[in-house]
């Protein structure tokens, strides 16, 4: 009987340091950064499809732009971390419709999309960008001057880009915006 008790308490003991070893080895798992693959429910941005527009009157040329922002229904997945959670963001694409009309007339009327600018940001930005906005930033006698963001969300990694309607050629020409110094 004693034989029994023994070989009873030493199973016991057995499988009690198994179960804590399992335990402590799944908290240990669950406390490295590397092994947590726990997300939280992603959030969109804006939660809501929105359209934006601005418009612009150049009364002593007769001409009134048209900027119109339109978010997709397409998105850029934005992950981060904080407390051993990921969070997986989703910002929402959005396309511009630029409208340019002199004396009642349509001189330009085009849409630009992120994946238009592709030469410019390489495939891997483009995957990871969303087109932020698009504004009116001057008119001269020689055409007008639009400014655009391209960026990854919550990051300072963006392509600045300028577009400029030429009234001699009518056609928009694009260029890399040029860091302005402070």
């Amino acid at each position: 009987m004693k034989q029994l008790l023994v070989i009873v308490i030493v199973l016991l003991f057995i499988a009690c340091n198994s179960k804590s070893n399992k335990e402590s080895e799944t908290l240990k798992s669950q406390k490295s950064p590397q092994t947590v693959t726990q997300t939280d429910t992603s959030k969109i941005y804006p939660t809501e499809k929105a359209t934006e527009k601005f418009d612009t009157l150049i009364t002593n040329k007769n001409i009134k732009i048209s900027i119109v922002r339109r978010d997709l229904d397409s998105y850029v997945l934005h992950d981060s971390w904080d407390s051993e959670k990921k969070y997986t963001d989703k910002y929402r694409n959005a396309e511009i419709a630029l409208t340019i009309t002199q004396n009642e007339q349509i001189v330009l009327d085009t849409i630009f999309k992120k994946e238009q600018f592709a030469k410019s940001l390489g495939n891997d930005f483009l995957k990871i960008a969303i087109f932020h906005n698009y504004w009116f930033k001057n008119i001269d006698e020689k055409g007008i001057e639009f400014f655009g963001v391209i960026t990854e969300p919550e990051t300072d990694n963006t392509l600045d880009f300028n577009h400029f309607y030429n009234f001699k050629t009518k056609k928009l020409e694009f260029a890399i915006a040029k860091e302005e110094e402070e």
